[in-house]
């Protein structure tokens, strides 16, 4: 057995804080960057629980850590202990990555890259579409943003509790002009059935939701959906996405969002851009990883 010298006093420490952390694939998309890129840094996960946010941030800046990416259920609640807090982010009203400046984190949000790669890779534009954007917290704050802020000519917000889809929309007419439509996700299958583009952002089809669906098989018949975006990726294929894909639709999971968010947090710890053939390069790497770690249920 040989020891592991490769971390030294010169390794710059990041992380990911979250509650809970342990099947995070952060840590391997971080550590592969780090390896494939050359940097001399090291990425770790930090179970936090929500009553230790605070002493963990602040923590984590006493110790020098040079970044942090944020989870659930740390995205909002953690934005009242940073030295400030980007734009977009604002308007999400979630912080996913903690740049560390020399008066404290500051917050920012990378999930409208995640989003806006996952399309544009694959030759798709948002512009003149009508979305259904299902969910009204977390991830649907971003999928929103994301589909208006590339031309979107109408989106849907259907939550369970539509008050939280109008709190989204008053906050989102303050940036886009676009015709935005709160709903209950009930009200959802009648009226909102004019849609070509339909993003989940709940949790309906994973974890202990596995097997779910927050639309119905019936919802895609005849085909007027074209593309189905899931910000879930286990299982790989939920139920959403067999029921757009039957039914003929172009279907998308969360992977490719969790990995561009991911390289465009260390974009923003390094103040550097990666190129487009060393993220597709990234990409198939960590997929390939993934799958084989049977991550697809």
């Amino acid at each position: 057995m040989t020891a592991d010298l490769s971390i030294s006093g010169k390794t710059e420490i990041y992380g990911v804080i979250g509650d809970p952390v342990d099947h995070s694939f952060s840590p391997q998309i971080h550590n592969t960057l780090f390896s494939l890129s050359g940097k001399t840094a090291a990425y770790v996960p930090f179970n936090v629980k929500p009553e230790n946010l605070e002493a963990a941030v602040k923590g984590a800046y006493g110790l020098n850590i040079r970044g942090l990416n944020v989870t659930l259920p740390h995205k909002k609640e953690v934005i009242k202990y940073l030295e400030g807090i980007e734009p977009e982010a604002e308007l999400i009203g979630a912080v996913n990555t903690l740049k560390y400046t020399e008066g404290g984190y500051i917050g920012c949000n990378t999930d409208i890259i995640g989003i806006e790669y996952s399309f544009f890779t694959r030759g798709i534009s948002l512009n003149g579409r009508r979305c259904l954007v299902l969910g009204a917290g977390g991830a649907s704050d971003a999928l929103c943003a994301a589909v208006l802020k590339n031309g979107a000519a109408c989106v849907y917000i259907a939550n369970r509790t539509v008050e939280k889809a109008f709190d989204l929309k008053y906050r989102l007419e303050k940036q886009y002009s676009a015709e935005i439509i709160p709903l209950s996700l009930s009200e959802a299958e009648e009226k909102a059935r004019n849609v070509d583009i339909v993003l989940n952002g709940t949790t309906l089809g994973f974890g202990k939701n596995a097997g779910l669906s927050p639309l119905s098989q019936d919802f895609f018949k005849g085909g007027r959906v074209e593309i189905c975006f899931d910000a879930i990726y286990t299982p790989w294929e939920t139920t959403l996405l067999k029921y757009a894909s039957d039914a003929g639709a172009v279907c998308i999971n969360g992977f490719d969002m969790l990995v561009y968010q991911g390289t465009a947090s260390e974009e923003i710890w390094f103040s550097e851009k990666y190129s487009d053939d060393f993220l597709n390069k990234i990409k198939n790497n960590l997929k390939e990883k993934f799958l084989k770690e049977g991550n697809t249920k």
